[in-house]
């Protein structure tokens, strides 16, 4: 993260690793303790499994030993001799109440019901758990103990023939499986029990529980959502409570499966643990406090100095090089404050030997010269070059004295100059009234021929603004030519040794300054070459003429950009279209067809000199046509 204090770096630093120490201290014990606790929470109820086994034996050893009672007490066996049913179902209930269990019934070995505690008087029916009465009579001591349903509720039931001497009815005892057993075995063993049966539906349902009624709603549900094991502890969420469970089966396989659910809250066993965290917690919060003085006092010590060293590095980047940092140690920050009060001496000089040169030359060029070593030499590289000269200075010069010659001047250099620097451009010198710029070095980008030509349309509208200036204060009104070319050049500095410059030269270069110096004969402010259209098709442009300038024998097409080809409104680019046919026409020798268009054109704008400089050179042709290889090409013979 970022700090904006290094006293808040090192507090911070301090802090972090006394807390991830502490931190995994804290969790390395609280989940040894949380695994501990979950052992002695399984423990226990595998204990609580084992004793509700044993209660579960016990119960069925005392309904076995109740039931061989009855079936061997001779006053019973005679009273179901006499078929006495008042009198069997007397017996019946004596010894029901005699081991407080649920119900007791007597039925014939086909299954017939003679006597119901439960429903005494009732005609006689089969028993509803013949099934079970089925497996008795297989056993091979005709004995056996189920968990049956009587009126949809679940009993343990143990069943034994009543002999005399051979098997000659059943005696079905039992106890009711209830939320009276189930807290029973809860005060016993200290543990939450629900005691389950399988549905109709396939899942679990709860008939008795020592849990609350909404959370023994959502067991069946937690047991569905998870895979178990009889007898094998796991995790359940219920009521937003965790719970250690164990699942234990009860009866065995029988008709109607039960299973009993034994839980331990695991938050009541991590109560000890609890309030060793707390301790732990309480150790902890003493140490960050400890820690936060110590850490204070041992950035302030380190902090201080490096403030003061910020402090002033702030007001060096503001400028200020007459500051100096002093710090009293001898120590790895003493020496920085020397090293940093000497980079500030540096720092000074080289502000000054670039507030200099960047009066000399332009900034992108100033800042070329200090970010490298210099040495003669170049590269070759592609540019775009724009010449730009006032019209009839020297005729202007005659008439102003020096001081009011060289304002004037300045006030256009600065005016044109900042266009250029606008569109990115470089200024790379000024000859007397003349000023060369590059486009694309020593910076290069894609768009160096578009940034060339939008400047040179700022600059005459730059001009119109300071001829009205001039106009107000009485002076004499401007006028410039605008030359650009696109093309290769060798960049870099030249000179000697002692003395150099940073320039650009080449053919490129030469062929701007003739076709800056060619606007005067065609009456435009800007000629631009095809090079350059090509790289800059977005304006609208005029074809002006196809020349081969001073000392160049390839011909050059010369053309004037408009404008933005979709500010350029459509009458204008109709005369430019009717002017390109004057050209063609001409090209074609076609001197009449020529005149005559251009005649017409004239006429519309009397104020084009472009118009009138064609007229003049096609008048000549009429009277003295080229030579038969003529290739349209004019040859202007000076600059």
């Amino acid at each position: 993260m970022p700090f904006r204090s290094f006293r808040a770096r090192l507090l911070v630093w301090f802090l972090g690793l006394f807390v991830l120490v502490q931190a995994t201290a804290f969790a390395l014990i609280s989940a040894a303790h949380e695994r501990s606790a979950r052992t002695e929470i399984d423990t226990q109820l595998e204990l609580a499994a084992g004793v509700f086994r044993q209660l579960v034996n016990h119960r069925t050893q005392r309904l076995v030993e109740a039931a061989r009672l009855l079936a061997g007490d001779f006053a019973f066996k005679t009273a179901f001799a006499t078929s006495d049913d008042d009198t069997i179902l007397s017996a019946l209930d004596n010894h029901r109440a005699r081991i407080n269990a649920a119900v007791m019934m007597l039925s014939t070995l086909d299954g017939w019901i003679v006597a119901d505690t439960r429903h005494p008087g009732s005609p006689r029916r089969m028993l509803p758990y013949w099934s079970a009465v089925e497996a008795a009579d297989d056993d091979e001591i005709s004995e056996i103990s189920s968990i049956v349903m009587l009126d949809d509720r679940p009993y343990q039931m143990v069943i034994v023939p009543l002999r005399a001497p051979l098997p000659v009815a059943w005696i079905c005892i039992g106890f009711r499986l209830d939320d009276a057993f189930a807290a029973e075995f809860s005060k016993q063993t200290l543990s939450e029990v629900s005691l389950l049966e399988r549905a109709a539906s396939g899942g679990w349902a709860p008939f008795a529980t020592t849990l609350p009624h909404d959370l023994a709603a959502s067991l069946p549900e937690g047991l569905d959502a998870q895979t178990w094991r009889a007898n094998a502890s796991l995790s359940m969420r219920l009521g937003g409570k965790d719970y250690v469970t164990l699942v234990t089966p009860v009866g065995g396989e029988t008709e109607h499966p039960v299973i009993a659910v034994l839980q331990r809250p695991l938050a009541e066993a991590l109560l000890p643990y609890r309030r060793l965290q707390r301790t732990l917690l309480l150790l902890f919060a003493g140490g960050i406090a400890l820690t936060v003085l110590v850490g204070v006092q041992i950035a302030r010590s380190v902090a201080r100095p490096v403030a003061t060293l910020a402090s002033s590095a702030r007001k060096v980047a503001a400028g200020d090089y007459d500051h100096r940092v002093d710090v009293p140690q001898h120590d790895e920050i003493g020496e920085l404050a020397t090293a940093f009060n000497g980079m500030v001496a540096g720092l000074a000089e080289r502000d000054r030997v670039r507030d200099l040169l960047g009066k000399v030359v332009s900034p992108e060029i100033a800042h070329e010269l200090l970010s490298k070593s210099i040495e003669l030499g170049g590269e070759e590289r592609e540019v775009t070059i724009l010449c730009s000269d006032l019209r009839n200075f020297t005729h202007l010069s005659e008439s102003r004295s020096p001081q009011e010659l060289v304002s004037l001047l300045n006030g256009y250099l600065t005016k044109m100059s900042a266009v250029v620097e606008a569109h990115a451009g470089v200024v790379d010198k000024y000859v007397g009234d003349a000023i060369v710029a590059i486009f694309g070095a020593p910076l290069s980008r894609a768009d160096d021929s578009v940034r060339a030509v939008r400047t040179a349309l700022g600059m005459v509208e730059a001009l119109k603004d300071l001829n009205g200036e001039l106009r107000r204060t009485g002076a004499p009104e401007l006028a410039s030519g605008i030359g650009i070319n696109t093309g290769h050049v060798v960049a870099g500095n030249m000179g000697s040794p002692t003395r150099l410059n940073y320039t650009v030269i080449g053919d490129c270069v030469n062929l701007a300054a003739r076709v800056e110096g060619l606007t005067k004969f065609y009456g435009v402010p800007i000629l631009v070459t095809g090079s350059t259209k090509a790289c800059a098709p977005s304006f609208a442009y005029r074809e002006i003429d196809t020349v081969r300038v001073k000392g160049r024998t390839a011909p050059v097409t010369l053309y004037q950009p408009l404008g933005d080809a979709t500010a350029v409104d459509a009458a204008s680019l109709a005369a430019v279209d009717q002017f390109h046919g004057v050209l063609a026409d001409v090209r074609r020798r076609d001197w009449t067809s020529a005149h005559q268009r251009l005649t017409r054109l004239a006429a519309a704008s009397p104020t084009d000199r472009l118009y009138a400089y064609h007229l003049e050179r096609i008048d000549g042709y009429l009277s003295q046509p080229p030579p038969a290889d003529w290739d349209g090409v004019f040859t202007h013979p000076e600059k």
